[in-house]
């Protein structure tokens, strides 16, 4: 993959107040990489200083491996905070003079309406759109130009649940088109459902970043119960899904990759001449392994 956007150590502070402290992030082509983080945390003042909107106090930053000058501008697209149009103006004509100022050809206009699923109401003002719509006429106008990126800033915030659901599916149909996407959030759910990778924020710091699939994962678990505790571990430890075995008491936490199943590891030990009294399957849900990364970076 080449690279999109590298920060090193970025910066910004208001007086005393350190908004942004430190940043260091990596995003490369076709990821949909998420910043998840509290409300306040510094996700909106990253975007802000990467889209130069914002002037960094120190830290720099690389779009396109350094490749970054007016001719690259148009390679990203972004929404930064609330959708703003022209309230009296029709969807179709607010694009069109978007399309005016970035430079863009007015036949991307119907293409991008089309896009995001609003042709059926595109001559319909502005004024009259739910929040949802509203979204998705901004996801559109960022798209006019055909970007490499697109940023965005809380997409669903505010949004009915259809409406979430509505936006995350466009979000992944667009990333589906050869897109990098940086998205802002503060919603575990919508990190874990739409991004490829992610990064943590904590009072204007990345306290961790990885794989989506490697940190969110549904992990295994088993809860295994026999009189012979530590026979059971030998055992186990020969299994070739176990990764991790965890006493507690008379049973055993067993943790491990997809290939292990309840019904097959059973089986595993009955051939060995082991017969479990108690077998439990657990899957570990999103919350936890999210505090499990919070208390591990603390």
């Amino acid at each position: 993959m080449s690279d999109v956007l590298d920060i090193q150590g970025l910066s910004k502070h208001y007086g005393s107040i350190k908004a942004v402290d430190g940043m260091r992030l990596h995003v490369e082509s076709g990821q949909v990489f998420g910043i998840l983080g509290p409300n306040g945390s510094g996700k909106t003042t990253t975007l802000g200083m990467v889209l130069g909107v914002i002037r960094p106090t120190s830290g720099d930053f690389e779009w396109f491996g350094g490749r970054y000058g007016e001719e690259h501008r148009t390679q990203i697209g972004s929404i930064l905070e609330k959708p703003n149009f022209y309230p009296n103006m029709s969807a179709y004509k607010n694009l069109r003079i978007a399309a005016m100022i970035k430079g863009a050809s007015q036949n991307r206009v119907e293409e991008c309406v089309e896009r995001v699923g609003l042709a059926p109401r595109m001559h319909d003002s502005f004024k009259t759109y739910s929040l949802g719509m509203k979204q998705r006429l901004a996801i559109a106008a960022a798209l006019l130009g055909d970007p490499e990126v697109l940023v965005l800033d809380e997409p669903t915030n505010g949004l009915d649940p259809q409406g979430i659901i509505d936006i995350r599916a466009l979000i992944i149909d667009i990333a589906q088109q050869d897109k990098t996407i940086l998205l802002a959030s503060h919603l575990l759910d919508e990190v874990q459902k739409v991004c490829t990778d992610f990064a943590v924020l904590r009072s204007g710091k990345p306290i961790y970043q990885g794989k989506v699939a490697g940190s969110f994962g549904e992990e295994v678990r088993l809860s295994l119960s026999h009189p012979d505790i530590d026979g059971l571990i030998q055992l186990l430890e020969e299994h070739s899904s176990v990764e991790r075995i965890e006493r507690q008491g008379d049973r055993l936490l067993v943790s491990g990759n997809h290939g292990l199943e309840a019904s097959e590891l059973n089986r595993y030990l009955a051939a060995q001449g082991v017969y479990l009294s108690g077998l439990e399957t657990l899957v570990k849900n999103l919350e936890e392994q999210f505090l499990e990364i919070l208390k591990d970076n603390a």
